[in-house]
């Protein structure tokens, strides 16, 4: 069982934040995410659950209108033993990718991070920070090379980063169903329980309580956004019909999609394929793009029932859309390839 210590320790990773609450918890009796302004309200959530499923966000609660304000701070990689199923000896594998995986931490930022057992694989917990050459945070919006790949993301340029790293520092050996954003890094506390495996999260390695300077990998970040640049180019050149005059008409396979109910990744398909498709691309107004999602979950329900409530879901994910275009079918290959297989119809 887990206690204020354990808690203050996980916490102790966010001190470089701006501020610390209010933050995003879940555990097995919420379901989903719920606001905490403060740790008492943490442990109260934790101790009705009888600390099942205690995750916290690692990153603070920030509005709409202030996300340029957040910096890159806290890298979450993912190790799953799932990734080694087909080897003989999975957990030797498994281990084999996460020495390699904190050896390329060490080696290109100087980082000791905290590394947990969850029962199902290793999470690797890394606080991080940006800086000028005096040392200041520095804002990825502050950085002009940068900045100018912001139209061709799905997601803000902070998701972004703390995506990449995770696959930097993995050579892409990470779980690929793991994708946090600023709004989904929920991290699990030591002397909990993970339910799904019936285990106690205990910590493997501690953090060496210094935040690495992640501005060594700023360069390969970059070479990252210059291929998104590319490959949304030849998307927009060979994914997308027009009619007549020229206008954007149809993505083939999100249309086959948008026909084909699917027993699993809903919530993947709203924020990264149909949401921006249907507003972005199809330029539909928002009232037929909810009745449009929500008659092709009732098709998803008869398959597998759909845990959110939805059109409330679509109504609060259709707030976060910044006109970024859908994914890619082939970067949907590279991120959650289990779904691209779902999707070969």
């Amino acid at each position: 069982m887990t206690d204020y210590n354990n808690i203050r320790f996980i916490l102790s990773h966010f001190d470089g934040q701006e501020f610390l609450f209010p933050r995003s918890i879940m555990t097995y009796e919420t379901k989903g995410q719920v606001f905490v302004d403060n740790q008492d309200q943490m442990m109260d959530y934790f101790n009705r659950a009888e600390f099942k499923d205690c995750r916290i966000n690692g990153y603070p609660f920030h509005h709409e209108n202030e996300r340029k304000k957040l910096y890159p701070s806290f890298i979450f990689i993912d190790l799953d033993l799932s990734l080694c199923s087909t080897c003989k000896y999975p957990i030797r594998k498994l281990d084999y990718i996460l020495k390699q995986t904190l050896k390329k931490i060490k080696e290109e930022i100087n980082g000791q991070p905290t590394v947990l057992w969850t029962g199902g694989g290793y999470h690797i917990y890394q606080p991080i920070k940006i800086v000028t050459e005096d040392q200041r945070k520095l804002h990825l919006e502050d950085i002009k090379e940068i900045k100018e790949f912001v139209p061709f993301l799905r997601s803000d340029l902070t998701t972004e980063f703390i995506r990449f790293a995770a696959k930097y520092f993995t050579n892409n050996k990470g779980d690929p169903k793991h994708n946090p954003s600023i709004h989904s890094c929920l991290i699990r506390i030591p002397g909990t329980i993970n339910s799904k495996y019936n285990e106690t999260v205990k910590v493997i390695q501690k953090w060496d309580g210094i935040e690495a300077i992640a501005s060594p990998i700023l360069l390969p970040f970059l070479d990252h956004l210059i291929q998104i640049k590319i490959e949304d180019e030849e998307l927009r050149k060979t994914d997308i019909r027009t009619d007549l005059k020229g206008n954007k008409k149809n993505i083939v396979w999100i249309e086959k999609l948008l026909q084909t109910p699917i027993s699993d990744h809903r919530y993947y398909c709203l924020w990264h394929i149909l949401i921006p498709y249907l507003i972005n691309i199809k330029r539909l107004p928002k009232n037929e793009v909810i009745s449009i999602l929500a008659e092709w979950l009732d098709k998803c329900n008869k398959l597998n029932q759909v845990r959110w409530k939805y059109p409330r879901r679509i109504e609060e994910q259709l707030g976060y859309d910044k006109g970024y275009p859908p994914i890619s079918l082939e970067n949907l290959k590279k991120e959650n390839f289990e779904l691209y297989k779902l999707l070969q119809i």
